[in-house]
């Protein structure tokens, strides 16, 4: 209701108005029409008037306490005293009943028709969300869809579930002539907003993907495209991992949780503390040249797999993916993503956007 433009809330109050301003001719109706026409004018403008105050109190205030003290101190001080100001008539005036019944039904039928424009123009604006979220979630889709792919000598599986209708994180692999990059990135926030910053970042990285450089140049360059494009409170984490055909992977993480590499069963992070892209002007990125051996397992993932809570607020925890990971040995990487997924989703409800590339490097 907050996010209504006045001009559109206002068939709304007046609904509200006049729903209840007819309480006013229904009370001097029970007082068979004995009223002095003053004190029936201003029971018709106070029950109205309060109700929008009442309204405004719940809706747009939030249903401030000492605002409702106050309002109700104004209700029962009318209440009391107003009947004590006027003093009720001998006879029913003539024609009294038949302005209270058209005062009624003039009341209840501008109610009607400012009710119907209000829902007219909430539904509409109702709507077109929908279909803007319809169209970012389809868009979303094609952005980020699942990985299961072979390149030089590595294997690749990934996916992104969103939290919402429309997801922040991203998951990529780009295949170059001389190997590929594959990463995962979370942007800041939710919903549409994160949707186009997380489409300008995946766009502005396949581009720069095809360079030469270090990662750490990438993600340098990125940033410099993506600071100028996007809100000042907006970022985007990101762990990448570039690999070809010398058995050395290129690592760098900016903001986000280390990479993983399992290696007989293993476990070791692969990190570079440094800022998440887009948070400041000056900052730099760098990477770290790592070796990969046959068998070698790398797993990528963001914080919404493992920042699950429980019904007693126990995380899950960053451990936990070790643990699994750990115990993979082999296993097909859809299995070892099944099992992460399926552990995330017993611990307690999702949250955040959930998403992890695994590389393997195969044996022969």
């Amino acid at each position: 209701m907050r996010t209504l433009p006045q001009r559109q809330l206002l068939p709304f109050y007046l609904a509200i108005c006049s729903t209840f301003a007819m309480f006013g001719f229904v009370m001097d109706v029970l007082a068979l029409g004995r009223q002095p026409l003053p004190m029936l004018v201003v029971s018709v403008i106070v029950s109205g008037s309060l109700a929008v105050a009442y309204a405004l109190a719940s809706v747009v205030t939030r249903g401030r306490r000492p605002l409702y003290v106050v309002l109700v101190t104004i209700h029962v001080g009318y209440v009391i005293f107003a009947p004590r100001s006027f003093s009720v008539l001998p006879a029913t005036p003539p024609g009294r009943l038949m302005v209270d019944a058209l005062g009624t039904m003039l009341t209840v039928m501008v109610a009607y028709t400012c009710f119907l424009i209000f829902i007219n123009v909430t539904a509409a604006r109702y709507l077109r969300a929908q279909a803007e979220i319809a169209l970012a979630r389809d868009i979303h889709r094609v952005l980020v869809p699942e990985i299961r792919r072979t390149s030089g000598g590595y294997e690749f599986f990934g996916w992104s579930v969103p939290s919402g209708d429309v997801g922040g994180d991203l998951v990529d692999l780009v295949e170059t002539g001389d190997g590929w990059l594959g990463y995962v990135a979370d942007v800041s926030g939710h919903g549409v907003g994160s949707g186009v910053v997380m489409g300008m970042f995946k766009s502005a990285m396949r581009t720069r993907a095809r360079n030469t450089g270090t990662v750490g140049d990438l993600l340098g360059d990125v940033h410099q495209v993506l600071m100028p494009l996007k809100q000042p409170n907006m970022y985007v984490t990101a762990a990448c991992v570039r690999g070809g055909t010398d058995g050395v992977v290129d690592c760098a993480v900016a903001g986000h949780l280390p990479i993983l590499r399992i290696r007989d069963g293993v476990v070791e992070e692969v990190t570079s503390p440094q800022l998440a892209i887009g948070m400041l002007d000056d900052a730099t990125f760098t990477s770290c040249r790592v070796e990969s051996k046959p068998g070698d397992l790398f797993a990528v993932l963001t914080d919404g797999l493992v920042e699950v809570f429980d019904g007693e607020r126990h995380e899950l925890g960053f451990d936990w993916a070790k643990d699994v990971l750990r115990g993979s040995g082999a296993e097909p990487l859809g299995a070892i993503a099944d099992r992460l997924i399926a552990g995330a989703r017993k611990h307690g409800t999702q949250s955040d956007d959930q998403t992890l590339l695994l590389i393997r490097r195969n044996r022969t």
